[in-house]
C-alpha cells in the first residue's frame, strides 16, 4: 500500500467534487463503505467530506476509526520491511505513515503512531545512514562521484543536521567538475572549463581555487573584437555612424563572457598614443595591423552598400457611397405631412501614402592571427509603412457606405467609414524606417557572431 499515492488521489478527488456533493453525502458514503469492511475507501470518503467541511462530526469520527486502521496497516508494512532488512523500504513506509497522520491532523483528526514505532524507525534510520555513509566513502575512494553524491544526498535528506554528509555531497558534486575543468584547460577548451567551474561555484563558492581558476580561464579564453569605423558606399551621409551605433550596442549586449568589444572611441585613443590615425588604415589588409596594436584577436568591418528610400505621395481612389436626404410627403388619407428618408449616390476619396526604405549592408569578422575572414555576410532589409484615410466634402453625418446592391445601413460598416475620415494620414517616416531596417540587420549580425563565438572559444 502506498499512502502517498492515496493522498494525491484524495486531494484530486476533493478538487473535482467541490460543489458537486455535500460534506454530509461523502460522510454517508464513508459510513456505508466502513460497514462493508472497506476501511481504506471509507477513509478516503471521510477525508473528502472534511475537505468540504471540517466541522462535520460524523466525518471526524469516521476518519478517526477508519483512518487509524489505514495508518496501522502502513505501520505494519514498516515492521515487515524492517524485519526483512530492507531499511530504505521501511523508512519510506514510515514516512508515508507520517504524511497520512499529518493529512488527518490538518483536517482536525488526531491519529496515533505509538512511541515504540518511532523508536524502531530512529534505530533503522541510524543504521541506514551508517551504511549509506560507508558506501559513499567507498565510492569516493573509487572515483565514482555520482554514486557517492547520491548516498550523501540521501543522508542529508534523512538527517539535515548531518553536516559531514552535506559537505561530502558537495565534494562529490564539485570534484568531477573541477577535474573536468582542469582537463579542458589542458586542451585550451576554455568555455568548457568556465562552464564546469561556474557549476562548481554555484554549489560551493569556496571550493578549492575554483574562483581564481575561473578568472584565469576567462582571461586566457577572452576573445577581443575591435570594431573599426564602418564605411558608407551610398550618397546619403551619416548612415555609417547610425549602423555603427546599433552594432556597438548589439555586440556589447551579447551574452558571452568571452566576448569583449573595443569600440571606435577606444581605438582612436590607442592609435593616437601610437601617433597613428584611422584614415587609410581601415581596409582589410591594414586592419590586421591596427587590430594587433589594440590587442584584439579579430576586427569587425562594416559597409553600407546601398540605400534607397521612397517617401510616397498620396494615391487617391474614388469610392462609391450614399448620402442621406429627406423628402417631404403628404399622407393622402389624413392630409398630414411627413418626411421620407432616401439615399442618393455620391463618392468620397480613399487615399493611401506609403514610405519605404531598402538597405544593403555587409560586415566581416576577420582573424588577426591568420587574416582569415571568419564570417562575411551581406544582409538586405526592407522596411515600409502605409497610412490609409478618407476625405469627403459633404456632410459626414449623412454619409453611408455602399454595397453591391445599394446603400449599406450596417452600423459597423458605417462606423468604419466614418473612422477612416479621421484616420492617421502620416505613415512612419523614412528615418524611423531606416532605424528599423538597421536594427533588423544588426540583430542578424549579433546572432551570427554569438554563434561563431561558440566555435571560436570552445
Amino acid at each position: 500500500m502506498k499512502l502517498l499515492f492515496h493522498i494525491s488521489i484524495l486531494l484530486t478527488l476533493a478538487a473535482f467534487t467541490t460543489g458537486c456533493s455535500t460534506s454530509k453525502s461523502f460522510a454517508k458514503k464513508g459510513l456505508k463503505l466502513e460497514e462493508a469492511g472497506m476501511l481504506e475507501e471509507a477513509a478516503q470518503m471521510y477525508v473528502v467530506s472534511l475537505q468540504k467541511n471540517r466541522a462535520n462530526i460524523d466525518a471526524q469520527i469516521g476518519l478517526k476509526k477508519a483512518g487509524q486502521a489505514v495508518l496501522n496497516r502502513e505501520l505494519q508494512e514498516f515492521v515487515q520491511a524492517k524485519t526483512m532488512g530492507t531499511k530504505r523500504d521501511a523508512i519510506n513506509s514510515f514516512h508515508e505513515a507520517e504524511r497520512y497522520q499529518t493529512l488527518a491532523r490538518n483536517l482536525g483528526v488526531a491519529l496515533n503512531i505509538p512511541e515504540f514505532y518511532l523508536q524502531d524507525y530512529n534505530a533503522v534510520k541510524e543504521e541506514h545512514i551508517a551504511e549509506l555513509y560507508d558506501e559513499g566513502i567507498t565510492y569516493m575512494d573509487a572515483g565514482q562521484f555520482n554514486e557517492a553524491e547520491e548516498r550523501f544526498n540521501e543522508i542529508a535528506k534523512l538527517d539535515p543536521e548531518h553536516k559531514e554528509a552535506t559537505d561530502l555531497a558537495a565534494i562529490a558534486y564539485c570534484e568531477p567538475l573541477y577535474v573536468q575543468a582542469q582537463e579542458a584547460i589542458d586542451i585550451e577548451h576554455y568555455r568548457e572549463a568556465y562552464n564546469a567551474l561556474d557549476k562548481v561555484m554555484r554549489r560551493t563558492p569556496s571550493y578549492k581555487d575554483a574562483a581564481d581558476l575561473k578568472k584565469e580561464v576567462l582571461a586566457d579564453g577572452l576573445f577581443t573584437v575591435a570594431m573599426l569605423p564602418f564605411e558608407n558606399a551610398t550618397i546619403r551621409s551619416g548612415l555609417d555612424a547610425k549602423v555603427e551605433a546599433y552594432a556597438l550596442e548589439a555586440l556589447t549586449s551579447v551574452d558571452d563572457p568571452f566576448l569583449k568589444v573595443v569600440d571606435r572611441k577606444n581605438i582612436e585613443l590607442i592609435l593616437e598614443e601610437q601617433k597613428l590615425g584611422l584614415s587609410g588604415v581601415i581596409d582589410e589588409e591594414t586592419a590586421v595591423s591596427v587590430g594587433d596594436l589594440i590587442g584584439a584577436k579579430a576586427i569587425v568591418t562594416g559597409t553600407v552598400l546601398s540605400y534607397n528610400k521612397v517617401e510616397g505621395d498620396p494615391i487617391a481612389a474614388t469610392r462609391d457611397a450614399y448620402e442621406q436626404y429627406k423628402v417631404k410627403r403628404k399622407n393622402e388619407e389624413d392630409g398630414k405631412f411627413y418626411y421620407e428618408t432616401k439615399y442618393r449616390k455620391t463618392t468620397y476619396r480613399e487615399l493611401t501614402r506609403q514610405n519605404s526604405v531598402t538597405v544593403s549592408f555587409q560586415y566581416k569578422l576577420i582573424s588577426l592571427a591568420t587574416g582569415e575572414i571568419l564570417k562575411s555576410s551581406i544582409v538586405e532589409r526592407s522596411s515600409q509603412d502605409a497610412a490609409t484615410w478618407a476625405e469627403y466634402d459633404g456632410n459626414l453625418e449623412l454619409l453611408y457606405p455602399a454595397r453591391n446592391n445599394g446603400v449599406s445601413l450596417n452600423s459597423r460598416a458605417r462606423r468604419n467609414l466614418v473612422s477612416m475620415m479621421s484616420a492617421n494620414r502620416n505613415p512612419r517616416g523614412v528615418d524611423q524606417l531606416t532605424n528599423d531596417a538597421f536594427q533588423s540587420i544588426i540583430n542578424e549580425m549579433k546572432g551570427d557572431i554569438r554563434g561563431l563565438m561558440q566555435e571560436l572559444v570552445k
